[in-house]
């Protein structure tokens, strides 16, 4: 793991960019830049998805998302902690209040969360969760879809939470399988360099 000694000992590192629980040093606003644009260009300019981010492990709370322009990858992947009316076993419905982030830490942990998965305020049916491998290493991996639109969820060994979102109705290619292909991808590339 590359921590601040590696930095001090090797310069060129400033030029690659950690997230926060690895690293201190660049500002959020600095580093989520950099994130967000190794998004951008991974899994949003192929096309096959519509929005990707990154979360920690540690409290599921995103850290950077794309599309960068006008902020549209934090508007289709995340919403703050909300009340909404969740169906309960016996046909009542109950108030209850959703925290997406909590929610994305339970599915990375390999868990199905009890109110379901929630992204950008939208209930998602959580329908595939296993464990692969890339390299060697362990990953986790979650699939997830509603009508015309899914995510697919990959967990690397330290932690670092990658989500791919794909939406038929803004680009037909944009399938689960197309977008699972860039989101391995992106998982393949975090891995060899630490992530």
């Amino acid at each position: 793991s590359f921590g601040p000694s590696f930095v001090q000992a090797c310069p060129q590192a400033r030029h690659f960019s950690f997230p926060k629980p690895l690293l201190e040093g660049p500002t959020m606003a600095e580093e989520e830049g950099d994130w967000n644009a190794t998004i951008e260009e991974w899994l949003i300019a192929e096309g096959q998805c519509v929005a990707g981010a990154l979360a920690s492990i540690t409290d599921g709370a995103m850290y950077a998302a794309a599309p960068v322009a006008g902020e549209e990858g934090w508007a289709v992947l995340f919403k703050e902690s909300y009340k909404t009316m969740i169906a309960q076993e016996d046909g009542t419905d109950k108030e209850e209040t959703i925290d997406e982030s909590a929610i994305l830490k339970t599915v990375a942990e390999g868990k199905r969360p009890p109110q379901g998965l929630w992204i950008a305020g939208e209930k998602y049916t959580l329908t595939r969760q296993e464990e692969d491998e890339i390299d060697g290493a362990p990953v986790k991996i979650a699939v997830a879809g509603r009508p015309k639109k899914g995510v697919v969820i990959y967990i690397t060994g330290v932690g670092t939470i990658i989500v791919g979102m794909f939406d038929e109705t803004k680009n037909a290619s944009q399938t689960m399988g197309n977008c699972r292909k860039c989101v391995h991808a992106f998982c393949e590339y975090m891995m060899s360099i630490g992530f």
